[in-house]
């Protein structure tokens, strides 16, 4: 008859030899080979992770710190100690730490088929309620008869990059002219929000409408636990691996992303690495679901890969910005989708010399397309792409915003300028009563909502609209869009404050329905 041994008490040798982990510390049910169960509290005290939130949020247990709980449990019960392969891993709802009470984490894993593979899940227990946080399967490399080979560097077809103020070369395009923008560390400030410990971020090479690619500092930057591990981490620095969740939000700055699993995670090792390069790329969507591949490069060659890991996108229900100008492009296509179900890539480059605009459509263009595309001029100033591709460029404030379609677009760029009532019925005519509508319904100043019709009036005009033709209001949205008809075409138009710039800037894109 097997043993079953029951522990209530202190940390423990576990099989193996292994000692006892951070979250396998204190053993309720241990039968050798088939089951165990182990218990932990959970606190600001007890994980300094959880001690700075930043600002009025409350501490939550980092996706991380799950993911190494579960491989930490799987190891005590198979006596493995090397990364093990993580499989069908189900992310339950985020463990919000109470700032005054401790939470009582319970882990089970329960052996596969396989010697050397295990379930493992995780729940947490706070006033009666037992909630399953994490769920995953794990095995050995080579478990089940499964090959597990170095997986292949792929990366994302680039469409923005984003060249920064440190000194290290833009990913692509060489030949292009370096940008002034913000450091890396504020575009991660500005998106996330978060506490200190987040700061792996180096600098963001892409940030395009499918994904991104980052470098982050490994653990010679920070250690979570202090100045160094304190136990036993099976996945190496969960910091680092935070950051690579969390670098993903530069794709989507309007909106959180919640994980909601993942179908497989392999590690070369645990580390540690001085510096990664994350590649993500957006692979499907499924409503507010979006599916990614992660992949994190060190010393050339795959280090991590996470495939399948499925985001929902959750409005973070805030006016868009202050944002960094480079994040706004990816923004603006998935909105235009979302709104206008209008399929358009766009870019919105900073840094614009009045005298040499054409220059700055064509590098505006080039980041979207490659720098050999080449843009040409009608008699009238608009801009022509060839291969049945159509085109708008506009210039507002200290910005270029280029538009690209396989259909007829027209798109324009305005900052919002106070003026008064007459001043606008000037400059609008018939119009003007449009705007007051606009500003009746949203509840924005007049001048914003103006401008909004004035940048739509321009957007109509380079498709051919005449001014005459009626504009109507069609809706609003929470986050600053309203969308406008006009005949056979919408007009999308949104307000959004970047950082930097001394006003706010109207966009619009019209496009036929």
């Amino acid at each position: 008859m097997d043993t079953v041994e029951r522990i209530t008490t202190g940390p423990r040798t576990l099989p193996g030899g292994a000692p006892a982990a951070r979250f396998t510390a204190s053993v309720l049910v241990h039968e050798p080979g088939r089951l165990l169960v182990t218990t932990t509290t959970l606190g600001p005290g007890e994980d300094p992770y959880l001690d700075d939130p930043g600002g009025d949020a409350a501490p939550v247990f980092p996706p991380a710190c799950a993911l190494e709980a579960v491989a930490q449990g799987w190891a005590a019960l198979t006596g493995h100690d090397g990364p093990p392969v993580i499989e069908a891993v189900e992310f339950g709802q985020p463990l919000v730490v109470p700032r005054d009470r401790v939470v009582e984490l319970r882990l089970t894993a329960v052996a596969g088929a396989h010697p050397s593979t295990a379930t493992v899940t995780l729940r947490s227990a706070y006033l009666g309620d037992e909630v399953e946080r994490v769920r995953a399967r794990l095995r050995h490399r080579g478990a089940g008869g499964v090959r597990d080979r170095m997986p292949v560097v792929w990366h994302p077809a680039a469409t923005v990059p984003v060249p920064t103020a440190l000194p290290v070369p833009p990913a692509r395009h060489p030949e292009q002219p370096p940008l002034a923008i913000n450091t890396a560390r504020e575009v991660y400030d500005t998106l996330v929000r978060r506490d200190r410990r987040l700061h792996r971020l180096l600098r963001y090479r892409e940030i395009t409408t499918s994904g991104c690619v980052a470098e982050l500092a490994g653990a010679s930057a920070m250690w979570w636990f202090g100045a160094a591990p304190p136990e036993p981490l099976i996945l190496g620095d969960p910091g680092l691996r935070d950051a690579l969740l969390h670098a993903v939000q530069a794709w989507a700055p309007d909106a959180v992303l919640q994980p909601l699993g993942v179908d497989r995670i392999w590690l070369a090792g645990a580390g540690p690495y001085e510096q990664v390069t994350l590649y993500a790329l957006r692979r499907e969507r499924d409503g507010d679901v979006h599916r990614f591949d992660l992949e994190a490069v060190a010393g050339g060659r795959v280090v991590e890969r996470w495939t399948g890991l499925r985001l929902r996108l959750v409005p973070a229900g805030r006016p868009p910005g202050p944002w960094p100008a480079q994040v706004f492009g990816p923004y603006l296509h998935r909105r235009l989708r979302e709104l206008a179900g209008f399929d358009a890539a766009a870019v919105l480059e900073p840094g614009l010399r009045r005298e040499r605009r054409r220059e700055h459509t064509a590098l505006a263009v080039s980041r979207l397309l490659g720098a050999r595309t080449t843009v040409r001029y009608r008699p009238d100033g608009r801009p022509e792409l060839g291969g049945g591709r159509c085109v708008s460029a506009a210039h507002g404030g200290a910005y270029t915003m280029a538009v690209v379609s396989g259909t007829p677009v027209g798109c324009d760029l305005e900052p919002v300028a106070r003026r008064e009532h007459a001043e606008w019925r000037r400059l609008l005519g018939g119009h003007l009563a449009l705007a007051d509508l606009i500003a009746a319904e949203t509840g924005e100043p007049l001048s914003t909502a103006a401008t909004r019709v004035w940048s739509a009036l321009e957007s109509l005009h380079k498709v051919g609209v005449t001014a005459v033709t009626p504009l109507t209001y069609a809706r609003h949205t929470p986050d600053r869009w309203v969308l406008l008809t006009a005949g056979r075409w919408r007009v999308a138009t949104c307000v959004v404050a970047l950082r930097g710039a001394p006003a706010e800037l109207s966009v619009a894109v019209a496009s036929a329905g």
